[in-house]
């Protein structure tokens, strides 16, 4: 059986099933018993799904930029530091030499370079991004003042624009935010995951059960967040305290 013919059996597009096959984008829970009703394998894929929820892999990392980069839409929560796609290059430097000390400057290089590239999602028109920071992130100095003050002026821009919006969770709500984790939700075309990113471990979350519950705990945040107007006034504020401290000697 073709891919076409294959998907118009179990009621997806011919792109979609093309993306589960090489492992583009998660398989959905509901796909697997349309399969085993399509070859009569009884049960056998769904008994597989089972098997393989919840697995953490070392490269989830990897597989989250895949995903990332066809996704469209993404809902991040941050409550530790400004998300990946925001940071400008010093504040990731400073994050990535924080993490390993040991890196060289060509190995921070890299890294950067990298975390740069990922910023050609906001080129494509069918992508959305919206993210809702914890107050404390502004406040959380990485890199200096002066890293600081560039790094929230540049969120300025991108707090309400064609492809996204930034938003700031308060200190008054912040029994509303959802932990010191990074949370993300991923709107694909037929599916919706959550990669979940603490520490030194990040892991794809593909259960429908606990995507729901993550799901409600980033609405429930977004609720709580302030509009972009407020949000804004607040990276304002902030900013001056920077443009303050880089004036006091070191």
């Amino acid at each position: 059986m073709s891919v076409t013919e294959l998907a118009d059996v179990v009621g997806y597009s011919k792109a979609s099933m093309s993306r589960f096959e090489t492992c583009d984008s998660p398989v959905p829970e509901e796909l697997c018993p349309k399969l085993d009703a399509a070859f009569g394998t009884n049960g056998l894929f769904t008994a597989l799904f089972e098997m393989l929820r919840g697995v953490r892999f070392p490269d989830r990392y990897l597989e989250y930029m895949g995903l990332e980069n066809d996704a469209l839409s993404l809902g991040e929560w941050a409550g530790l530091y400004v998300p990946g796609l925001l940071q400008t290059p010093a504040y990731a430097r400073a994050l990535f030499r924080k993490a390993d000390l040991g890196a060289t400057d060509e190995e921070l290089d890299v890294r950067v370079a990298a975390r740069m590239g990922r910023r050609h999602i906001f080129d494509k028109e069918c992508s959305y991004f919206t993210a809702i920071i914890d107050q404390a992130v502004l406040h959380r100095r990485i890199g200096g003042a002066e890293v600081m003050r560039t790094q929230l002026e540049s969120l300025l821009p991108l707090v309400d624009h064609e492809h996204g919006m930034i938003r700031v969770l308060p200190y008054r709500y912040a029994e509303f935010g959802i932990s010191d984790v990074t949370q993300i939700v991923i709107e694909l075309e037929d599916v919706t995951v959550v990669y979940v990113e603490g520490g030194m471990f990040g892991q794809i979350v593909e259960d429908p059960d606990i995507i729901r519950v993550r799901r409600l705990a980033y609405d429930r945040a977004c609720a709580y967040a302030l509009a972009p107007r407020e949000s804004a006034a607040m990276i304002c504020a902030a900013i001056k305290e920077y443009e303050a401290c880089s004036h006091l000697p070191t």
